[in-house]
């Protein structure tokens, strides 16, 4: 799952835009945005958040410089433990020639020190659009981590799993959005889902979601 064979399987895949939401770091960006220019693919800057109740957020940003800049300061709130390579795998950074360049040190399965609502701020006010990972997905999810969705205007953009069930309510009023949510490149979905923007532009997107 190097940054730029996501690109290029995302290429294969015949998909426009995606976006790139890595857990709690963003420094693989740099290089999916230069594989996003090499192979026709307009990438989406963002990244993973897990709130302290566990709840998943994706951040996505206009650029990349605000996404990474904002990656480092998640960075920082993440606990000083440092991740265990023989149980979770190597955390490596690319850089060049999809080579790598460095490792992240702290364990990324963690949750930082900000609950949900405080990370929709911080997201917002950084330029940001914050939206729910997978709400119907396990304890991870927003459902399954509050036992509800909060109410409206909070959160009116949400990504919702669609091998799963979603109660109607829980989503009634807000825009839906589907993903792959790949941790492995055969996991990268063919496309299935599209949003009416005036154009297949990771700005667009960005701007549309913006707008709700």
């Amino acid at each position: 799952m190097t940054p730029w064979n996501i690109v290029g399987m995302a290429k294969v895949k015949g998909l426009d835009v995606i976006a790139l939401t890595d857990h709690n770091c963003a420094r693989n960006l740099p290089q999916a945005m230069l594989a996003g220019r090499a192979y026709g693919v307009q990438v989406l800057a963002g990244i993973e958040i897990t709130a302290k109740e566990d709840v998943h957020l994706l951040a996505y940003f206009a650029d990349t410089e605000a996404a990474v800049a904002f990656g480092e300061e998640v960075y920082t709130r993440l606990p000083d433990i440092t991740n265990r390579a023989d149980l979770f795998g190597n955390q490596i950074i690319i850089g060049d020639d999809d080579e790598p360049v460095g490792l992240a040190q702290k364990l990324l399965l963690n949750a930082i020190d900000l609950s949900a609502d405080e990370i929709d701020a911080w997201v917002c006010a950084a330029g940001g659009v914050c939206v729910p990972a997978h709400i119907n997905r396990g304890a991870n999810g927003m459902i399954g981590a509050l036992g509800l969705m909060p109410p409206l205007p909070r959160f009116p953009v949400v990504e919702v799993c669609q091998q799963l069930n979603c109660s109607p309510d829980a989503v009634k009023g807000r825009l839906i959005l589907h993903a792959s949510d790949a941790h492995q490149l055969a996991d990268i979905a063919e496309q299935g889902f599209s949003l009416d923007v005036p154009a297949p532009t990771a700005k667009h997107v960005f701007d549309y979601l913006k707008q709700r």
